[in-house]
């Protein structure tokens, strides 16, 4: 015959041991949520670290964003887009890139400077990551050319080490690593940096995205004359 005071506490226990559980999870999760909170703070913290560095390192012609800057760089009227699978579209997208930058007033030095700094992107995107997409606009007397992929990003840390000159190879690292993220890229941006107007790079564990503008001869003297005005005014104003 059962106890009649354990029949009693039974319940009165049951109910403890699932309260008692119910508080343990909430403080793992509450912790977890703290980690959480740090993880983000201190990616964030870098990758501030890693833009302000970057565009001081690249007298601030290199932009490092996040993926909800990208939207407000591509202005202008969407012309076209192709993928870049293999080196033969890289070849394509440079030659129909080139015909409209021509009838765009594009003069034959600065179709060679558009053409160069976008083939280094188109091919990053089929060499290193399998692939990706390129998309143009127009605006501002100029072109802004998206290259995306879907490969593992660049690492900002190692991008940094190849402008600051330290991406030579090293013994016992993975040399397929050292060829994305070393001296190579870096010579590649230095290129891209060297004929663009602009070069914004978003990237990260779901791909890269990098946003190249460059505008023709023409644009970019008018926007320097207006730049240099703007100056000018606020140099009297003050």
């Amino acid at each position: 015959m059962p106890d009649p005071i354990l029949a009693l506490l039974l319940p009165a226990l049951s109910l403890a041991a699932v309260v008692g559980m119910g508080i343990v999870l909430l403080r793992q999760r509450r912790a977890h949520a703290r980690e959480l909170a740090r993880r983000q703070e201190a990616e964030a913290r870098a990758l501030d670290f890693h833009r302000q560095t970057l565009r001081a390192v690249t007298g601030g012609r290199l932009c490092l964003c996040g993926p909800e800057d990208v939207p407000a760089l591509l202005r202008g009227e969407r012309l076209w887009s192709l993928p870049l699978l293999e080196a033969l579209d890289v070849s394509q997208f440079r030659r129909h890139l080139r015909a409209i930058a021509a009838r765009r007033g594009f003069e034959d030095g600065r179709l060679d400077d558009l053409c160069s700094c976008v083939s280094e992107a188109a091919t990053n995107a089929v060499r290193h990551s399998g692939g990706g997409v390129a998309q143009v606009w127009a605006a501002d007397g100029g072109l802004t050319i998206l290259v995306s992929d879907c490969g593992a990003g660049l690492a900002p840390d190692a991008l940094l080490r190849s402008f600051l000159g330290a991406g030579e190879d090293r013994p016992g690292e993975d040399q397929c690593g050292e060829d994305r993220f070393g001296e190579g890229m870096g010579m590649g941006f230095r290129l891209m940096l060297a004929l663009a107007d602009t070069v914004a790079l978003c990237t990260g564990a779901e791909g890269t995205q990098l946003v190249l503008t460059v505008r023709s001869r023409g644009a970019a003297d008018r926007k320097a004359n207006k730049e240099a005005n703007e100056e000018a005014e606020l140099g009297r104003a003050a």
